[in-house]
């Protein structure tokens, strides 16, 4: 029994020595918990304000943590809320802190006046000396609700993320209130049950704890909910490994690379020994659908669509061109219209929106194709959207993740496809809704959206200040007037036909001591010199395959997207109402291939379902994946209504089918079309192309052509007005609001107007003349109208002069109209920054390369040395 009482006292005593060891490294006693906390941790650079440490547990004693909450920053920074998990000594020692994680990040912003408020804590957000946000933390983790879609794996995931985040599996719930208008002072009230925030005597907001309802002040904020996205899988846990402080990105990309290195050595002798799969047969599997079928199914109304002789359709565009010349295989570099789709959503009377193809574009490994999907801006919308969890802006804020819910971008969605890389490889500039999340880096790589909806891609200018460091305000004050949405990423593939103009050798997933490239699924965006956008994906790609397949596209700007098989995907979609009935109504199919199709409720959207497939079966990302909240940025596409649209209720083929024969234009989309209701004539205006004058005047075009007008006086109660939208102006009735335009004035519309006007639910102005107005306004889907003065009616600009809807009575436009309706000029899509010319790497490469918010740990991942250039980081 000796010898096995000696043995225990031995361990006993180095288990005491190994805790005094342990203390005397990672513990500290300096007076007080708080100050003891500081002290640990300004040993790893972090500076804390002891004063400001909320404990959220009871001291238990030293077998046991106690969390906090604290104020605290690295030198040179701006102060984040902390968490970590304390181990207390005696005396107000420390013996150990665990679990640190800052909460907030936020570069730009200050965090102050934190305090405990019963089950939740309060802070302000101080950006430069302006209080701009008031935030709530919910102590008791986050909603359950918010993952009770999530399947049981998926909450395992989220908690590993939570832990690594926040420093505790249940996380955070967060609701931060971002003022309208911003104040140098307030003051901040807390209780357990509510929380005010006051400027002197006046209340901004009042906040009840119990529900998060803001009692006061909602007109004054804007609530912003942190809700979780949904995990991916392999994605998921790359990124979780990569995460870990022991492992970084350098191991796992020098593994990524090794891998694919593998694959495609074997993927190349296979080829060499046994050749490849039918190409042909392949493309038909991948697309489920051949350019021969879709031609023996087309209708009739769609055929003439594809084969308008009108110039200014010009789509599809002129077939792309192969690479691989000596192995021809039918069909590639073909357009296939995305047509009658069960699972695409489509604009009645419209040509098809969408086009995909393929194209060989690697003549050292001609089994690789890469697949294009191609749009018409005129009828697609691109949006951005940032992610869940990143990237995260300067002020603290993250996104929503999701594509809105509001009626008219639920019932015009049509696709979603993956963002950029992860803001750790590289820090490329984002806003969303005008809301800049990272700052654009000079020279990258850039796709952007304008106020009026225009799509621009290009490469970000040079930096206007002086020096060589990287400054994240003056780079936002390099942001243009009207862009409200941008995403940049690396510098262009292809500038005007030519592949790396920038002249890059990093294009992901490379480590720093690589000789080569990586070959793996890649994707990629690009404007073609014809006005249209085009997303690119493929498997076994190296960057220059890629932009080789960009250049057969005839791509004027294009750059480079995220990579690896688990982030790459284009998911089409088709939301319909689940009573649905006649045209509203989706086709039926016989078969949901679980694999690449879906049809299923939408998520947050009561009533509605959604039918969706892969663009590219053989896409390997999670399925369907943007229907839910991601936590990765992404893009959306909507529908733009487009004239002539839609027939009146009812029509017949005489009567009640819409014509923008003979009416005026600026090309096409068309700006007006007509019909007839009985003895009521109908003409459509779609404000977008003929523009109203006082928001003509707010695109700021120069020498507008004159399109139609409003003659008369215009005079009424209620008005047809536009107020801002997103994306350009809503046009409305009713009563106009004190920042709104309004446009023509009349009186609540009763039998017997002579003339009407009225909005449907697409957007268009409807103006009815002669007959029975209000009924043909009724069958044309207007509800809300006005009536329009006698000598108010609209007239249309000719060749002979201008003259009523009916082409024959003339009317008179010589004198300044009441409104006055201008031809858009504006193309849908265009190249920005011209003039910026790709310039030598030593010029761009160390600017570009400086961070602001992801510092990485680990040297460059590639450092190049060019004859007569000093070495920089890629």
């Amino acid at each position: 029994m000796r010898p096995r009482r000696r043995l225990l006292g031995a361990l006993l005593l180095a288990l005491v020595v190994l805790a005094g060891v342990r203390y005397a490294l990672s513990g500290a006693s300096s007076g007080s918990p708080e100050a003891s906390l500081a002290t640990v941790l300004a040993r790893d650079g972090l500076r804390v304000d002891p004063d400001t440490v909320l404990w959220l547990a009871e001291d238990d004693g030293p077998w046991s943590l106690r969390p906090a909450l604290f104020l605290a920053h690295a030198d040179r920074e701006l102060d984040d809320v902390w968490y970590a998990e304390v181990r207390p000594g005696r005396g107000g020692a420390v013996l150990d802190v665990t679990s640190v994680a800052n909460l907030t990040k936020s570069a730009s912003t200050a965090e102050e006046r934190l305090s405990r408020a019963g089950d939740h804590a309060v802070f302000l957000s101080r950006t430069g000396d302006q209080i701009d946000a008031l935030t709530v933390l919910d102590l008791r983790g986050e909603d359950p609700e918010a993952i009770a879609a999530f399947t049981a794996v998926q909450r395992a995931q989220h908690a590993i993320s939570n832990l690594q985040e926040t420093g505790r599996t249940a996380g955070f719930g967060r609701v931060r209130y971002q003022r309208h208008e911003t104040g140098s002072e307030a003051d901040l009230r807390a209780d357990a049950t509510h929380v005010a925030l006051l400027e002197g005597e006046h209340t901004v907001i009042d906040l009840d704890l119990a529900t998060l309802a803001l009692r006061e002040g909602a007109e004054r904020v804007d609530v912003q909910e942190h809700v979780p996205g949904q995990p991916g899988g392999i994605t998921w846990v790359v990124d979780t490994v990569r995460n870990l402080s022991f492992v970084g990105p350098a191991p796992i990309e020098w593994l990524e690379n090794r891998v694919f290195a593998v694959q495609d050595w074997w993927d190349r002798t296979r080829y060499a020994l046994i050749g490849g799969e039918d190409t042909q047969e392949a493309v038909a599997a991948e697309l489920g659908v051949t350019r021969e079928d879709v031609q023996a199914h087309m209708s009739e109304e769609r055929r003439a669509l594809l084969t308008a002789a009108e110039a200014e359709l010009g789509w599809p565009p002129p077939a792309m061109q192969p690479v691989i010349t000596d192995d021809p295989v039918a069909g590639e570099g073909e357009w296939i219209p995305v047509i009658d789709d069960p699972f695409v959503n489509q604009y009645p009377g419209a040509p098809p929106a969408f086009v995909q193809g393929f194209v060989r574009p690697d003549v050292e490994r001609p089994y690789v194709r890469v697949y294009v999907t191609m749009w018409d801006p005129r009828q697609v919308q691109l949006r951005v959207v940032p992610g869940t969890r990143e990237p995260q802006s300067a002020t603290g804020e993250v996104g929503q993740g999701r594509i809105p819910r509001d009626e008219r971008t639920v019932r015009t969605l049509v696709a979603a496809f993956n963002g950029g890389f992860q803001a750790m490889h590289g820090e490329f500039g984002m806003m969303a809704e005008r809301r800049v999340y990272l700052p654009p880096k000079p020279w990258a790589a850039t796709v952007a959206v304008f106020d009026d909806g225009t799509v621009g891609m290009g490469s970000w200018p040079a930096p206007s200040w002086r020096g060589q460091y990287f400054d994240e305000n003056l780079a936002n004050r390099q942001i243009p007037e009207g862009m409200i949405e941008m995403r940049q990423n690396l510098t262009a593939m292809v500038e005007d036909g030519v592949w790396n103009p920038w002249e890059r050798w990093w294009w992901g997933a490379a480590p720093q001591e690589s000789e080569e490239q990586t070959f793996t699924y890649r994707s990629g965006l690009c404007l073609t010199q014809e006005g249209f956008l085009a997303f690119f994906w493929g498997s076994s790609l190296g960057p220059e395959a890629l932009g080789q397949a960009m250049v057969s596209a005839r791509c004027a700007r294009a750059m480079h997207l995220d990579m690896n098989s688990g982030h790459c995907g284009f998911e089409f979609f088709r939301p319909y109402r689940r009573d649905a009935t006649g045209d509203d109504a989706p086709p039926p199919v016989q078969r949901v291939h679980a694999e690449y199709e879906h049809d299923g409720e939408l998520p947050q959207s009561p009533g509605w379902r959604v039918r969706g497939r892969k663009a590219v079966r053989s896409m390997a990302m999670r399925f369907p994946r943007y229907l839910a909240r991601d936590p990765r940025d992404f893009f959306y596409l909507t529908l733009r209504p487009t004239l002539p649209g839609p027939a009146l209720v009812g029509a017949s083929d005489d009567e009640g089918r819409f014509s923008s024969a003979g009416l005026p234009h600026a090309g096409w989309p068309y700006a007006f079309a007509r019909t007839r209701s009985g003895e009521t004539w109908i003409v459509r205006i779609d404000p977008r192309r003929a523009v109203p004058a006082p928001l003509h005047r707010a695109v700021g075009e120069d020498a507008p052509r004159l399109l139609a007008g409003f003659t008369g006086a215009s005079a009424g109660s209620i008005s047809l007005y536009a107020t801002r939208a997103s994306i350009g102006h809503e046009i409305a009735i009713g009563r106009a609001g004190p920042d709104d335009l309004v446009l023509l004035s009349g009186a609540p519309l009763t039998e017997g107007a002579g003339a009407a006007v009225g909005v449907d639910r697409d957007g268009f102005v409807i103006y009815a003349e002669g007959g029975d107005v209000r009924a043909a306004l009724t069958r044309a889907g207007v509800t809300d109208a006005i009536a329009l003065g006698d000598d108010v009616r609209l007239a249309l600009a000719g060749e002979g002069g201008a003259a009523a809807p009916d082409g024959e009575t003339a009317r008179d436009l010589a004198a300044e109209p009441t409104l006055a309706l201008y031809a858009a000029q504006r193309a849908a899509a265009e190249v920005i920054f011209p003039d910026n010319a790709p310039m030598p790497y030593s010029r761009w490469g160390y600017l570009q390369g400086q961070r602001v918010r992801y510092f990485p740990d680990h040297p460059p991942r590639f450092s190049r040395e060019v004859e007569g250039e000093e070495t920089s980081p890629q």
